[in-house]
């Protein structure tokens, strides 16, 4: 992790299967995700010393949803939903961040961005 230099991983799960996921309890989550982990790389992948299990799609606020660039626009959009109005209005979000469009970090780091750009 670039912040707390340890290991991170990351899974991402969207479609059909992300919405069965949301019915799984955290301990189900994380089971599957080691088992699909051991088919791939082997039995000696370690256990996770923790897990954080979120459930978008049963957020109120996203439901699920995240930006997303279609074919024909550029990294420029972004900048552009990212820019301030009049120096008064600031925005931050994943929708906003060239780098990590469309993840968590982005959005954290986009929220960085605008505090520093008020401040």
């Amino acid at each position: 992790h670039r912040f707390t230099r340890q290991p991170v991983l990351l899974g991402f799960n969207a479609g059909s299967f992300g919405e069965q996921l949301e019915s799984q309890s955290d301990e189900e989550v994380v089971s599957s995700a080691m088992t699909v982990l051991k088919t791939i790389y082997g039995g000696s992948v370690p256990s996770p010393t923790g897990a954080r299990v979120t459930r978008w799609k049963s957020d109120p606020f996203s439901r699920g949803s995240y930006s997303h660039i279609p074919p024909g626009a550029s990294g420029g959009d972004y900048d552009a939903l990212a820019a301030s109005v009049a120096g008064r209005v600031f925005f931050a979000g994943e929708a906003t961040s060239r780098r990590y469009p469309g993840t968590v970090h982005g959005a954290w780091l986009s929220g960085r961005r605008a505090a520093a750009e008020v401040a």
